[in-house]
C-alpha cells in the first residue's frame, strides 16, 4: 500500500476534559504558512483532506477555538513537529522561532513533556527509516527488550516527574506503550524469513497485549499501523502464509483481519480509515465498494457513511464503465522496442506529448483528470500526438485500462513490461535510475527530445509555447 503523503509539522492538542471551548493562540515568525487541523479522537477520520484551514504569515497571531468534548487535534503544516496540550476554558500559546518553540498559557508543563514524547515517536518511527538506528542491528529479544525497557522507563520517569493530571499520566502512558509496541512489530517484520526470527520473538508476539480492546488506543496515532503490521506478522509469520497470495487484495485482507481483532467502535474506526485511505491515496481499489457494503452492513447508521459512500460510488463507476471511444489507442508493438527512439517510431514525423504516468500516484491522476479539458485550450493540440506511458506493473493491467476510459484520455497509450521500463528509467530517470512522476516530455520531429522536463497540460501558456516552437 501507498503510504501517506510526508508533512513536516504535526500540531496535537490534548482535551482531557469536556466542558467549554479552549484557545490556541499560535505565532510563527516565518510565513505564510497552511495549517490544517481536524480532532484525533479515535472518531474523526485522520485526513487532512477533510479538515479546516488557516494561514498564517510571517509574524501574525491566529486564534484557534477548540471543541469542548475533543480529545486530540492535529494540525498539519510544512514546518515541524509538536504537540500542545490544552483543556477546557484554558487559553494556550504556541511561538514557532525558528527550529524553537516556546509555550505559554495554563498547560505548559505538558508541553514541554509532549516535546519529549514527540522525540520518542521519532525514535520508534526512525527504526524504518535509518539503517544506523541503535535496534538495527539488535537481533536478539532479550537484547531488544532490555533496550526498549530502557527508554520506556526514561519516558515514564520524565511523565511521572511533570504536575499534569492522572488522567493525562494514563493516556500517554498508554499511548508510550504501543509506541514501542509498534516498535516490536517493526523489529519482528524485519527478520521475517531470517534464522534470527527464534521462537522466543514468535512467543513473545503471542503473549503481548496491543490493546485492540482499549478505545483509547485509537486516539493514538499509531493505532492503524499496529494493526496493519499485527495483521501481516499473524498471516506471514504466525500462520505462514505465503503474501503473494494478497496480491492486489491487501484491502480485502486487512479489513478480514481487523473484523478478527476488533470488535465495537474500534472496528467501525479502523475500516473507515482503511477505506478512506484508498480514497485519499487514489488507489481505486476494485474491492473497495464490495468492502464498503460489508462496512454498511456492520454499520448501518455510521457517520462515516456519508464522507466514504460518494467516493466508493465514485470508484464502482470506475470499475462498471462501458465506454468505448475510437480516439484512444492501445499501442501493441509487433517488434519489442530496443530503445526510446524505437517506442516513438510509430509516431515519426510528428511532435509529440508524452506523459508518463502510473495508477499508483495520485498527483498523476489529479492531472489526468483534468487532461481532457486542458487539451481543449491548446489552440495547436490537434497537430500533436498526445502518447501516455504507464510504469505500472501487470497486476494494474485492468485499472490502468478502466483509468483511460474513466478520464477520456484520447491519444495513443502503452504500458511499459519489463524490458520497456528499463528504456523509460533508463532514459528519464536521475543518476540512481531513480523517476519521479508525473513527467513530462516533448518530442521534435525529427525524433529528438526537445523538452525532457516539459510543462504540464494545466500549464496551458507554456505548453502551448513549447509546442508552438517545434510545430514552425
Amino acid at each position: 500500500m501507498k503510504k501517506y503523503l510526508t508533512f513536516s509539522l504535526f500540531l496535537s492538542i490534548t482535551t482531557l476534559i469536556y466542558s467549554q471551548p479552549q484557545k490556541l493562540i499560535v505565532k510563527a515568525d516565518n510565513g505564510p504558512t497552511e495549517f490544517r487541523y481536524w480532532a484525533s479522537d479515535g472518531k474523526q477520520l485522520p485526513f487532512y483532506d477533510l479538515s479546516p484551514t488557516i494561514t498564517l504569515n510571517q509574524g501574525e497571531v491566529k486564534t484557534i477555538h477548540l471543541s469542548g468534548d475533543a480529545i486530540l487535534y492535529k494540525i498539519v503544516s510544512e514546518r515541524k513537529v509538536l504537540t500542545i496540550y490544552a483543556t477546557a476554558n484554558c487559553t494556550d500559546t504556541v511561538y514557532l522561532h525558528r527550529d524553537s518553540l516556546f509555550f505559554g498559557g495554563d498547560n505548559k508543563p505538558y508541553n514541554l513533556y509532549l516535546t519529549e514524547a514527540e522525540k520518542a515517536d521519532k525514535y520508534c518511527r526512525d527504526y524504518s527509516r535509518s539503517r544506523n538506528h541503535p535496534l538495527s542491528k539488535v537481533n536478539s529479544l532479550a537484547e531488544f527488550k532490555a533496550m526498549v525497557s530502557s527508554r520506556k522507563a526514561e519516558d515514564y520517569n520524565l511523565l511521572k516527574n511533570k504536575a499534569v493530571a492522572t488522567g493525562f499520566i494514563q493516556q500517554q502512558s498508554l499511548f508510550a506503550d504501543l509506541r514501542y509496541k509498534a516498535l516490536f512489530l517493526k523489529k519482528m517484520i524485519s527478520l521475517y524469513k531470517s534464522p534470527d526470527l527464534t521462537q522466543e520473538w514468535i512467543e513473545e508476539f503471542k503473549n503481548t497485549d496491543f490493546h485492540f480492546a482499549d478505545e483509547t488506543s485509537r486516539q493514538s496515532e499509531w493505532f492503524r499501523e499496529i494493526l496493519e503490521d499485527y495483521a501481516c506478522a499473524k498471516s506471514f509469520i504466525i500462520e505462514k502464509r505465503n503474501p503473494t497470495e494478497v496480491g492486489d487484495t491487501i484491502n480485502t485482507f486487512l479489513f478480514n483481519n481487523y473484523c478478527n481483532i476488533l470488535s465495537g467502535n474500534n472496528l467501525e474506526y479502523a475500516t473507515a480509515c482503511l477505506l478512506y485511505n484508498d480514497i485519499f491515496q487514489k488507489e481505486y481499489s476494485k474491492d473497495s465498494p464490495a468492502l464498503y457494503s460489508r462496512f454498511i452492513t456492520l454499520f448501518p447508521n455510521s457517520p462515516y457513511s456519508e464522507i466514504l459512500a460518494p467516493e466508493i460510488e465514485k470508484i464502482a463507476a470506475l470499475y462498471n464503465q462501458n465506454l468505448e471511444n475510437n480516439k484512444i489507442h492501445i499501442i501493441n508493438y509487433d517488434t519489442e522496442p530496443e530503445s526510446f527512439a524505437d517506442m516513438i517510431k510509430p509516431f515519426a514525423g510528428k511532435v509529440i506529448y508524452i506523459d508518463i504516468w502510473a495508477t499508483t500516484c495520485a498527483p498523476c491522476l489529479q492531472a489526468l483528470a483534468e487532461a481532457d479539458k486542458a487539451k481543449q485550450k491548446i489552440s495547436c493540440s490537434d497537430d500533436v500526438i498526445f502518447l501516455y506511458l504507464s510504469v505500472d506493473r501487470d497486476r494494474a493491467h485492468e485499472k490502468w485500462e478502466k483509468i483511460i476510459n474513466h478520464y477520456n484520455l484520447e491519444g495513443y497509450h502503452y504500458r511499459v513490461n519489463e524490458h520497456t521500463a528499463q528504456i523509460i528509467y533508463t532514459t528519464f530517470g536521475d543518476s540512481r535510475g531513480v523517476l519521479s512522476i508525473p513527467r513530462y516530455v516533448i518530442v521534435d520531429k525529427n525524433g529528438k527530445i526537445a523538452f525532457t522536463n516539459a510543462a504540464p497540460l494545466a500549464d496551458t501558456p507554456k505548453v502551448t509555447e513549447q509546442l508552438k516552437t517545434l510545430l514552425k
